[in-house]
């Protein structure tokens, strides 16, 4: 303890005036320095004496504080000697000015050495500038570039209060990050407010750092792949002939049942998968059993094809049924169709997407992920042709509207962001990137429905608009055999549902009821 007086922690003369506080004096000149002035200084002056008398009486040594130390301070029950004899206040403790004071005291020890801190020299405030400049590169509004800012500074002022170096950011430190009781030096967040929002932007800040290789670049927003996984993702592509959207679904999936499946394929058995199928299946729907069923059988077959577990287990799974024919197209009328597509506003950046994506799907019959994934070159604008690839990969090139025509000009002209994608939608908000799948589309439909104020449709994404297009065509007087080129199904038995939604074919061909005049 001998040193730690020396430096001023039980000053040899407690009740002397600030030059008897070695440490008190040399904070003063620090505060002088900044340019703080006099009346401003001297309400530092006690709560950095308090500190020192709490140290000095708790027995810790000046170079060992950390923020644990920081904390039972500001929350002990005072009974504190101060000059001359007095006690201190416990009420003042609890003021902001009396924790900041506190706080900008332990900084001047830390950037003095005098307190032990491996991140004092980690200036992570540094990259802050960088991250702004990268955000606004990606086309943030200055006003989203400033929140961005506020948060990450949080983060940054956390990690040097708790000796963190940049170095140290992993997954774990984020967690610690959102769920601390703050007592940062700053006008922060406390714990209740630090939303997914406030963790999204962090979350990009540390993938931003790992970009330009200060922290490791295992920081995701999300865990590393199981390698199982990718293994399974990899066969489904070389071997099945599935899509991504597919692929992802089935991986989504099969990632929630691994762990109940265990980490050995040669031990699984019957009684195994069906008690995985019968914890799974819980409450589920109809479609939600077919589907987890079906992922599970697809990724034994993979575990039989590389003879990682016992061959025919695929067959434990039962078979859920699905009748072609048992349900109806869901579509909504010609006319409900079109004030979907009015409701689009057509000044905004926004609206002249929209109604360019909307007219894809209600004109052309596109599937959502048709649109999502269309590039620029896919648009033959001199033979008015556009070339679509689908579920099959088969390419076919479709006749291009007018009115899709115009009105993918109109947004390619004046409303596309300029990227550097081939992709012909982008995101109307920053970062402006292609859309990765075709749930935004399916987003942008259901919009759509609500403004224009349809509410009695059964099915609110991209598939709707598909449905009453073909519908649409039936009503009035395509045939199946059309209908299919357009839809581009592989069977014309799958275009046979739409003849359930023909009226006109359908009253040639029903049979009066016994009894009753013949139908008209």
């Amino acid at each position: 303890m001998k040193e730690q007086q020396s430096r001023g922690a039980a000053a040899q003369n407690p009740a002397g005036d600030d030059t008897s506080w070695p440490l008190v004096q040399a904070f003063v000149a620090a505060l002088r320095r900044d340019s703080l002035s006099e009346g401003s200084i001297r309400g530092f002056i006690g709560p950095a004496k308090h500190l020192l008398v709490w140290l000095d009486q708790q027995g810790v040594e000046l170079a060992g504080v950390d923020v644990g130390h920081i904390r039972a301070f500001l929350g002990h029950a005072c009974d504190c000697l101060r000059p001359p004899g007095t006690r201190y206040l416990p009420g003042h403790m609890q003021s902001h000015t009396f924790r900041a004071s506190v706080l900008r005291f332990v900084q001047f020890l830390e950037d003095t050495g005098r307190i032990h801190n491996p991140a004092r020299f980690d200036d992570g405030t540094a990259y802050l500038a960088g991250f702004a400049t990268y955000l606004g590169e990606q086309g943030y509004a200055p006003t989203t570039v400033e929140s961005y800012e506020r948060c990450c500074r949080h983060f940054v002022v956390w990690l040097r209060q708790h000796h963190l170096r940049l170095c140290d950011v992993d997954e774990a430190v984020l967690r610690r990050f959102y769920v601390h009781d703050c007592i940062c030096p700053g006008l922060y967040v406390c714990n209740a407010e630090r939303d997914q929002n406030y963790r999204t932007k962090v979350q990009r800040f540390a993938r931003f750092l790992a970009t330009i290789g200060v922290i490791r670049s295992a920081v995701q927003a999300s865990r590393p792949e199981d390698d199982r996984l990718w293994a399974f993702k990899d066969w489904l592509r070389r071997h099945r002939g599935i899509g991504e959207s597919s692929i992802g679904r089935y991986a989504q999936l099969i990632t929630r049942l691994l762990p109940q499946l265990g980490d050995d394929p040669g031990r699984y058995d019957a009684a195994l998968i069906n008690q995985v199928l019968l914890e799974n299946m819980d409450g589920a729907s109809q479609e939600g059993v077919r589907q987890f069923c079906g992922a599970l059988r697809m990724y034994l077959r993979f575990l039989v094809a590389t003879g990682a577990c016992r061959p025919g287990l695929q067959g434990a799974i039962p078979r859920v049924p699905r009748w072609r024919m048992a349900t109806l197209p869901r579509y909504i009328l010609h006319d409900d169709v079109e004030r979907v597509i009015a409701s689009c506003d057509p000044t905004t950046h926004r609206g002249l997407r929209d109604r360019a994506i909307l007219l894809l799907l209600a004109r052309l019959a596109l599937r959502g992920g048709d649109v999502a994934h269309l590039r620029l070159e896919d648009i033959d604008w001199n033979n008015g042709l556009i070339r679509v690839s689908g579920k099959t990969r088969h390419e076919v090139a479709l006749p291009l509207a007018q009115d899709v025509g115009d009105a993918l000009l109109a947004y390619i002209e004046h409303a596309r962001p300029q990227v550097d994608t081939d992709k012909v939608f982008i995101r109307a908000i920053a970062p402006f990137k292609p859309f990765s799948s075709s749930s935004p589309i399916a987003i942008i439909v259901r919009d759509a429905l609500t403004r224009a104020g349809i509410d009695n449709a059964n099915l609110r994404g991209a598939y709707l608009l598909r449905h009453s297009a073909a519908t649409h065509m039936l009503r009035s007087g395509a045939t199946l055999e059309a209908v299919s080129t357009v839809l581009r199904h592989r069977s014309p038995e799958t275009t046979t549902i739409y003849a359930k939604v023909d009226a006109p074919m359908l009253a040639q061909v029903v049979q009066p009821w016994i009894g009753s005049v013949p139908c008209k």
